[in-house]
């Protein structure tokens, strides 16, 4: 969340320098070209464009941070993420008009500036489609299967646990408070990997935070929990793991 308020904090403060204080070196793309070029280039009608950009760019992030520290991080991530994705490829596209090197006489966009804003789209739509299938691959259930031998937690982050391994299974209506990311999937309520939990330090999460029972596995070394969005589904969970782990201790 800090981060989120610092980054848009710098938003801001750009936004002020190239809008206000005409420090346009600071665009990108502006401050490499040639002498020659960049008197082709209405560095006013684009100062003000590129600082409007980042004044939204910087509420974006504030309203992110807001929300995120309300309680509602699944929305706050959405909204910057489609904001930044969205509004980038229009603000490339936009910015053109201010650029007579990117247009013919009659005004139109030149094919090689058609070409590079095409491509510059392309790649944007493939990463945000990457971002988009990972989240929804990390918010998948886990699959948990459970034998005499091990239980065996598929989906991202996957783990085995072997059932010589469990110390303790109880079954939880709450948990710490989770301290830290050390190598996980963190969307909203949902965690999946390596955590760090107040009072019992490091281990891994398989849960949609929030959502009573959770399956707490004690380990030899660290510990799993495990949880569902049904309570009947982490109660048969429950249910099976300690009946093998019975079995292993007899």
């Amino acid at each position: 969340m800090y981060v989120l308020i610092f980054v848009g904090i710098l938003c801001i403060v750009l936004g002020v320098l190239v809008k206000c204080f005409k420090c346009y070196w600071l665009i990108s793309g502006y401050n490499t070209m040639s002498k020659e070029k960049r008197k082709n280039v209405d560095t006013e009608g684009l100062g003000r464009l590129i600082g409007n950009f980042m004044f939204l760019l910087g509420v974006v992030m504030f309203l992110g941070a807001g929300l995120i520290s309300t309680g509602f991080k699944t929305f706050g991530i959405i909204l910057i993420v489609g904001a930044i994705f969205l509004l980038t490829p229009y603000i490339m596209i936009k910015s053109q008009k201010y650029d007579k090197n990117a247009l013919k006489p009659d005004g139109s966009m030149k094919k090689s500036t058609k070409l590079m804003i095409g491509v510059f789209i392309g790649f944007t739509l493939i990463i945000f489609i990457f971002i988009i299938g990972l989240n929804v691959y990390g918010t998948q259930e886990p699959r948990v299967t459970v034998d005499d031998e091990k239980i065996k937690i598929d989906g991202m982050y996957a783990s085995t646990v072997r059932i010589d391994d469990i110390i303790e299974v109880v079954l939880l209506d709450s948990i710490p408070e989770v301290l830290r990311k050390d190598n996980g999937f963190d969307f909203g309520n949902i965690l999946r990997g390596k955590f760090s939990l107040e009072s019992i330090g490091k281990g891994r999460l398989y849960i949609n935070n929030g959502k009573s029972p959770y399956v707490y596995l004690r380990l030899k070394n660290g510990f799993v929990i495990i949880n569902y969005n049904s309570s009947e589904k982490t109660q048969e969970l429950y249910d099976k793991i300690e009946q093998y782990s019975n079995i292993y201790n007899q």
